[in-house]
């Protein structure tokens, strides 16, 4: 009988769980913390065992798969356990209770993700392991299995007793105390990512260092210095769960600021917890394990809450990440503008206007109205027309005030009289305004559009407002000696409530610079650009969309994919992906994930924040290093010049060729490395109807990768056929 071998199609899956614990991507990284475990074969075969067991049971029982494959990742650490207490006995009743542990820990996953999402949003992480552990190693002691606890293990490599016992202590992260295993594994977790690596050994070195003369000075103290107390077995697992918390810390928080000192305590407090855990569970015969590094992480998760405090809310990530790319995003964040404890507003105004006083500006915006900025319209740097004595004469006056936001209006005035130019109404500071809070009930920011013209108003209180809509006209009542509009956010429903932060989303400066995001200065003038409706639908993303593009003599299909709320991603046929934003305002990618795929990181760096405004313009960006292709020599000397990671430094110019009826959007990507810089350009050209019917990656005068549009249409749905246009190959240069 031929028996189909059911171990082949879990080997993908497998290599995922065992990279899961370093954020690795990549199965070689897997395959190299397999290879690991398995320097000691009857810990790493008990360990294999495991998760092809809970491959399996998951399999029989229809269940989902846990992200990262947590689920199976539990099961092979409860199968190193096994194996590292007991070892393969000659009955194999280890494993047996390994494959029953990898059923245990699916079944366990899959009823405990849920719950502690629910509970404080708590993440999994190796509940499901310590559990499993516990149970089975009681179970284990019960049948009389043989112990042989964690120890260090002699190798064959003649190394200093200190680099041995060094590496040792890494290959316990995975309870194989080996210095062969201590190599593999710190060499898998520095190539997945350096930073996490260094930073996990570090948070293990230092648990271990603040153990280890602890029992020093307690032996020296008691006059104890017994060979039991200084080789108490305590240090070691110190040091796994220091690291085992440096390295989900790492990968949870934002690296910065006093995230430092919160994966420093928690670093201590894994440490503390596990001599307290060890005293407490020796008289029950249970190890210690992984509870201490659990209950940390859980502490520190459920404490530092954005509801208990906001200050939290910027250094929790949404989901893990490795520390470069954690600041990569970080960086993208800060080149395009956007500030998390900071709302975005688009311009109150129509066509252009200067800022007259900007935030902590010498006139009034000072203390608790310190955010706040005035605006008025000039032509040739006067703001009135002949002698200026009548508000006629003022550009501002009666210019159109619009919505900034969504929400709903609180309150609103508008029978102020306006002032005479030069003179203030001093009794009614604000005059005539439009109060308008945020649409999120939770929210209690308000902002606020003042100095209105009389009678001018076009709203009410309890109507709901989108941005754009026109709510009245700029007038000069109030303090104001001169017609302007006044802008701020603030806390609370009042006049003179304090002011928060806030910036300015998809403006135009002078010269043509297209700003995402940014607070601009007292005197730089700013516009509203005019969208292009053509190229807007052009570069829409509806569900299914899909551009096909010839790239050499191959064909590259790229098409649009929705999540369940309905956020888009663009997915590539080489399993490449890249999320995706439309507004009528841009088109822009950011969080590249998936399978290599050296084309959609160039259409990326061509295509990855282009402004959908009709007048050409430039403007800057900062995306991912690694959309840039880079030899071994260069990504060496990349890491060596930036240990956590950098962003390029991109900047874009767009201008319209009339002759060839398309945009022509060009970008130089600059980088530095350790001893010089490399530099590539990009050029993807814009129909108003087609979109990008072309782009173009050059380095070093070289073109790497050039694509023309071959074809466009929707992949279809149910009930909706599929459609396609296939195009002629377009004649396109970077004039």
């Amino acid at each position: 009988m031929h028996l189909r071998p059911l171990a082949l199609p879990a080997i993908p899956e497998l290599l995922v769980a065992y990279g899961a614990p370093f954020m690795a991507r990549r199965p070689w990284v897997g395959a190299l913390v397999l290879l690991a475990t398995l320097m000691e074969p009857s810990i790493g075969g008990l360990g294999l065992a495991a998760g092809l067991a809970a491959l399996g049971t998951r399999a029989l029982l229809r269940l989902p798969a846990l992200v990262s494959e947590l689920d199976v990742l539990n099961a092979v650490y409860v199968g190193l356990v096994l194996g590292a207490f007991h070892g393969l006995d000659a009955h194999g009743l280890s494993l047996g209770l390994a494959v029953l542990g990898g059923a245990m820990t699916v079944l366990l996953g899959t009823a405990l993700a849920p719950r502690l999402q629910q509970m404080r949003e708590l993440p999994l992480l190796g509940a499901p392991f310590l559990l499993s552990a516990w149970v089975l190693l009681a179970t284990a002691r019960a049948l009389d299995l043989p112990m042989r606890g964690i120890s260090h293990a002699a190798t064959l490599l003649d190394l200093p007793t200190w680099l041995d016992q060094g590496l040792s202590l890494v290959g316990a992260l995975l309870y194989v105390a080996n210095p062969l295993s201590g190599l593999v594994l710190g060499a898998a977790l520095l190539l997945a990512s350096p930073a996490l690596g260094l930073l996990t050994l570090a948070g293990g070195t230092w648990a271990w260092g603040l153990t280890t003369l602890g029992l020093w000075a307690a032996a020296g103290d008691l006059a104890m210095t017994t060979p039991s107390t200084l080789t108490s077995p305590l240090p070691m697992l110190a040091a796994f769960n220091g690291a085992l918390t440096a390295l989900v810390l790492c990968t949870q928080m934002l690296p910065q600021g006093r995230a430092w000192g919160v994966i420093t305590a928690g670093v201590l407090g894994s440490t503390v917890l596990s001599a307290a855990g060890w005293m407490l569970l020796r008289p029950l015969g249970l190890p210690v394990l992984s509870a201490p590094f659990l209950l940390t992480v859980w502490l520190l998760r459920a404490a530092l809450r954005a509801e208990h405090s906001a200050f939290w809310a910027r250094f929790w990530l949404q989901e893990p990440l490795i520390p470069e790319e954690s600041l990569s995003r970080l960086r993208l964040e800060h080149a395009r503008g956007v500030d998390r404890s900071s709302l975005a507003l688009r311009l109150p105004f129509q066509d252009r206007m200067d800022v007259s006083q900007g935030v902590d500006g010498p006139h009034t915006h000072q203390g608790p109205w310190r955010y706040a900025l005035d605006f008025i319209r000039t032509e040739q740097g006067r703001s009135f027309r002949g002698a200026g004595q009548l508000l006629s004469d003022f550009h501002t006056f009666d210019q159109p005030v619009l919505s900034p936001v969504w929400g709903w209006v609180v309150s609103c005035r508008h029978d102020l009289p306006d002032n005479a130019p030069g003179e203030i109404n001093l009794h009614e500071n604000w005059g005539n305004h439009v109060l308008i809070r945020l649409g999120a009930a939770e929210d209690d920011r308000h902002v606020l559009l003042a100095h209105l013209r009389q009678g001018s108003l076009l709203v009410l209180p309890g109507q709901w407002l989108v941005p754009g809509m026109l709510l009245g006209r700029c007038g000069n009542s109030g303090r104001s000696a001169q017609p302007h509009l006044h802008l701020h956010v603030q806390r609370g429903g009042w006049l003179g409530a304090p002011t928060c932060p806030f910036h300015l989303t998809g403006y135009q400066q002078d010269g043509g610079r297209f700003v995402l995001d940014g607070t601009p200065h007292q005197g730089q003038a700013l516009s509203q650009p005019a969208s292009h409706p053509a190229l807007t639908q052009a570069l829409s993303l509806p569900a299914g969309r899909v551009w096909r593009f010839s790239v050499g003599a191959q064909f590259w299909t790229l098409w649009v994919e929705l999540d369940v709320l309905g956020n888009p991603s663009l997915v590539s046929d080489r399993g490449a992906r890249m999320a995706a934003t439309h507004t009528d305002l841009l088109f822009a990618l950011h969080q590249r994930s998936g399978q290599p795929d050296p084309i959609l990181d160039a259409f990326a760096l061509s295509l990855g924040l282009t402004p959908l405004m009709a007048a050409d313009g430039t403007w800057c960006d900062a995306p991912s290093i690694d959309l840039l292709p880079m030899q071994p020599l260069q990504r060496l000397r990349r890491v060596l010049r930036h240990p956590l990671g950098d962003n390029l430094s991109s900047h874009y110019r767009r201008h319209w060729d009339a002759e060839q009826a398309h945009w022509v959007q060009r970008g130089t990507h600059r980088l530095t490395l350790l001893g010089g810089a490399m530099q590539a350009e990009t050029t993807v050209w814009l129909r108003p109807e087609e979109g990008p019917v072309g782009f173009e990656l050059r380095i070093a005068g070289q073109t790497e990768i050039r694509a023309n549009l071959a074809g466009f249409g929707n992949h279809g749905d149910h009930g909706v056929p599929a459609w396609s246009v296939d195009l002629a190959a377009p004649t396109l240069t970077a004039s």
